[in-house]
């Protein structure tokens, strides 16, 4: 509970500016890198995925790849139009997220958008632990839903980026998130 209120805070201090340097713990439910987990039981054996590889953050200069209203397909209400914001971490790093906040101000959701050090995109999201994760079919290379601390995070793999969609509360249907999913590849082109 502590994490969701430290990232509830640090988005709606993000929310308020494109670049505003926040201070807290980090970014709003980054993929978890663990290199010694091992593939998950149901990855298709088309796409075998070994150790997870690290991700280079903010690789791309504007990550805010749904406007407002692939944000409010997504969370069935109204946003403002999402902004990149920076958050500045205790160790100092200052990565970069895209924030959707609602009418009212509220942090609801952010993107990210990773790259993969070693390997694909694909191997990177077939490679979670499997706990607290299924696979969304029918987008990307490869979709999963994660329960994270603040909320359901997407991890949705492209041709070269891993692209992180997590949404605070809430639950959208996997129809709401393939949309916002195809959206975002979409964006990166």
């Amino acid at each position: 509970m502590r994490g969701r209120t430290v990232v509830a805070a640090a988005l709606a201090l993000l929310a308020t500016g494109c670049t505003t340097v926040v201070p807290g713990s980090g970014r709003m439910a980054a993929p978890v890198v663990d290199p010694a987990s091992p593939a998950p039981s149901a990855a298709p054996s088309a796409a075998p995925a070994g150790p997870r590889s690290a991700l280079a953050a903010d690789v791309v200069d504007d990550e805010c790849l749904l406007d407002a209203l692939a944000f409010s397909t997504l969370l069935g209400e109204p946003v403002l139009p999402p902004e990149q914001a920076e958050v500045t971490r205790a160790d100092g790093s200052r990565p970069t997220s895209c924030v959707a906040s609602s009418t009212a101000g509220e942090p609801l959701a952010s993107i990210n958008v990773y790259e993969p050090r070693e390997g694909t995109a694909a191997d990177f999201v077939l490679a979670a632990p499997p706990q607290g994760r299924r696979e969304l079919t029918g987008v990307g290379e490869a979709a999963a839903l994660v329960d994270t601390a603040p909320g359901v995070t997407l991890q949705l793999a492209g041709p070269r980026y891993v692209v992180t969609i997590a949404v605070l509360d809430g639950a959208p249907s996997d129809d709401a998130w393939r949309t916002a999913a195809q959206g975002a590849l979409d964006a990166l082109g």
